[in-house]
């Protein structure tokens, strides 16, 4: 479909009303069978069905058929969508550990991983290793898993209350982000610096002190997005809040250095 086409959005991320509010076109950049990445000069969105799930950047519509072709032009009407703003997490409760168990095994033989854990948990404050550097836009796809990995951890950090630590995080990861990663990769990044990212990670973090069965429906939800980026996401976050869990114990006006130096 290459013609100009209109939606209707009936839910929307609000970092994807942000950039269709832009004056100008939005035009489609990514194309896939049941959804399309559009850029306006303000930033990106993604449009698809239900299917697709809420996010910052996403937006469902209503009439989701026939996704329009790379560089076509789409119109969407926002003026009667909800927009979707992540829910305040609960405290937050330690992963339990045949959850971090699972998600481990899938990253711990990864060194810039594990390198990114261990600068995660000396406070991140010196210049990270270079090893954890290569974490950033490690994988193909959209979104790198390395990527996914990161974002995961820094919307966990924001979930559990720490700013600052999120903070350091961030400035480190959109700094190589900019060179080291594609435009939708970095557009999620930024999102999850800011806290937020798909509602099926957010609803895991909520679901964590709750009986194994709501646990891994949020799991199974996770394991639907790309082909392993909502549970990269997971990875990141989950393995980032048990690697962290005595300081999140403390409130953040007393720091607990788990090292030597302090966290925040």
């Amino acid at each position: 479909m290459s013609f100009p086409a209109d939606f209707y959005a009936r839910q929307i991320g609000s970092t994807a009303l942000a950039a269709l509010r832009a004056r100008g076109p939005a035009k489609v950049f990514a194309a896939f069978a049941r959804s399309c990445y559009v850029e306006t000069r303000a930033g990106i969105a993604c449009i698809g069905g239900p299917a697709i799930g809420r996010g910052p950047l996403n937006v469902i519509v209503e009439n989701a058929g026939p996704m329009p072709n790379v560089g076509g032009i789409v119109k969407i009407s926002t003026e009667l969508a909800e927009t979707w703003i992540p829910p305040a997490m609960p405290r937050l409760d330690r992963p339990p550990r045949f959850l971090t168990s699972a998600l481990a095994k899938e990253w711990s033989a990864n060194l810039s991983a594990q390198a990114f854990l261990d600068w995660l948990a000396h406070g991140a404050r010196a210049p990270a290793a270079r090893a954890a550097n290569a974490l950033i836009g490690l994988g193909p796809g959209l979104t790198p898993a390395g990527d996914d990995f990161v974002g995961g951890a820094l919307i966990a950090l924001r979930a559990a209350g720490h700013a600052a630590l999120a903070d350091r995080v961030a400035a480190w990861a959109l700094a190589l982000a900019e060179e080291g990663t594609g435009k939708i990769s970095r557009a999620h990044l930024r999102c999850a610096a800011a806290g937020e990212g798909h509602e099926a990670l957010h609803a895991l973090l909520a679901n964590l002190g709750k009986q194994r069965q709501a646990i891994e429906c949020s799991l199974a939800a996770l394991a639907r997005i790309g082909h392993s980026s909502g549970l990269d996401a997971a990875a990141g976050a989950l393995l980032a809040l048990d690697l962290l869990w005595p300081y999140f114990l403390i409130s953040t006006t007393v720091p607990l250095p788990l090292t030597s130096p302090e966290l925040e």
